[in-house]
């Protein structure tokens, strides 16, 4: 007899319509406390239908594991469904790259649960100046990723070099952008912007020398161009495309420019998927085939580095991904050890929320505050109940307003940050 599966993120209407047909499986409801504690019924999650998902926990509980198991999942649905979904993967950790090998290390593990090791065809994308120093490690890159500098706004600049639009510094910049929009159009690089801020008469030379280092500085980064990659190319239907930013840990602006290219690329995800929405409705009035960019889930680590508390260049672009980007189909997952941190508004609107343990009163008080509506139990206290154990985590769900205890499911593709899984407790896996 088979087990009933647990639907979450998927309203009545959908589950009456489509049952499990195009949810994920992510892991096995866990039953019990302690030594007793055992798995149960399958948990699935829509991934049809757009969410905000946080996935949270604290280091080393498996969060990131997890976000990997969704992906698989994606990746792994029936064609017809697949090919009208896409996943970008930010990462910020230089961990997503081995999914393109099979996870043998966990073969028996996967064996238990119905699984076997599979490897992935993800693509690999790095900033351009980046690509040699995978293929000295005999890792294949499927492509470089660069922006183009017409695309960055003034305000990019000024926030990914620590200025304010108040200071001069900043007045500059944008003077700066200003000009070499109106010389160029879309056509020029950082080098006719250094030589736009030393031509600016009304700038102070120290003013000029600082904009100039820092300009030449971000050229160093191997990332911008006249032409930048197009989120065509980066979006393919059915595929995960993992962006690696982890390389600009070694920089001082680190989390500046990956704040830049986030917030960027969340830009143009959104612009696309807005005029590919409108083509799809065309599609259904007039019958006509129209070639669009898939539906997307744009995953990120660290997210409270991107939309926290502190404005970055990528707050903005999130937070509207995040309100409005239901209607052209945009899903957005953020992994966070700190959800404390993240923005109030990036709180408000997940739906579904996987959380593995934490223990910051901050952290703990900002899920208390999403999901007190419907909650009989502390959080804190179902915290302290889930097995001590990496990927045991507690399932929110505001479409059914119910909570879950999950232990995620093992990879089947290799996790270069580590397995969820290397201790296994008596009752849980037999």
């Amino acid at each position: 007899m088979a087990v009933e599966k647990i639907v979450i993120g998927r309203d009545r209407e959908d589950i009456k319509k489509y049952g499990a047909e195009g949810t994920a499986f992510i892991g096995k409801h866990i039953v019990g406390k302690g030594e007793e504690a055992h798995l149960t019924n399958p948990i699935h999650m829509d991934v049809i239908r757009p969410h905000v998902v946080l996935v949270a926990g604290k280091r080393g509980t498996g969060k990131s594991y997890s976000a990997g198991v969704i992906a698989e999942e994606i990746a792994m649905l029936p064609k017809e469904i697949r090919e009208n979904l896409s996943v970008i993967m930010i990462d910020t950790m230089g961990i997503y790259w081995s999914m393109k090998t099979p996870n043998e290390k966990d073969r028996e593990l996967l064996k238990k649960w119905g699984l076997k090791p599979k490897g992935l065809p993800i693509r690999l994308y790095v900033p351009k100046g980046w690509v040699k120093e995978y293929e000295k490690v005999g890792v294949k890159v499927d492509g470089s990723f660069t922006l183009a500098c017409s695309e960055l706004t003034a305000m990019d600049w000024i926030m990914t070099f620590g200025f304010s639009m108040l200071d001069p510094h900043g007045i500059a910049i944008e003077r700066a952008i200003k000009q070499v929009k109106t010389r160029f159009g879309t056509d020029y690089g950082i080098q006719d912007i250094i030589k736009q801020v030393e031509e600016d008469k009304r700038t102070e030379k120290a003013v000029k020398d600082a904009l100039v280092n820092r300009f030449s500085a971000a050229e160093d980064w191997g990332l911008f161009e006249r032409k930048g990659t197009t989120v065509k190319e980066l979006v393919e239907p059915g595929i995960i495309t993992v962006i690696d930013v982890s390389h600009y840990m070694r920089v001082s602006a680190g989390w500046s420019v990956r704040s830049m290219i986030v917030g960027l690329l969340a830009r143009k995800v959104f612009q696309e998927r807005l005029m590919a929405r409108k083509a799809e409705e065309f599609e259904v009035m007039a019958g006509e085939r129209r070639k669009t960019i898939p539906m997307v889930w744009l995953m990120m680590d660290e997210a409270h580095q991107f939309v926290g508390t502190e404005p970055t260049a990528a707050t903005e672009p999130l937070l509207t991904l995040i309100k409005e980007g239901r209607e052209p189909g945009i899903s957005v997952l953020m992994i966070t050890q700190r959800p404390g941190k993240l923005h109030e508004d990036a709180l408000a609107q997940a739906d579904l929320i996987i959380s593995h343990r934490l223990t910051a009163e901050a952290d703990i008080r900002a899920l208390r505050s999403i999901m007190q509506t419907y909650m009989l139990e502390d959080i804190q206290d179902l915290m302290n109940a889930l097995p001590r154990l990496k990927g045991a985590a507690l399932v929110l769900d505001d479409n059914s307003e119910r909570i879950y205890t999950l232990q995620v499911r093992p990879r089947f593709s290799w996790h270069a940050g580590g397995s969820p899984a290397a201790i296994k407790p008596k009752g849980l896996f037999g």
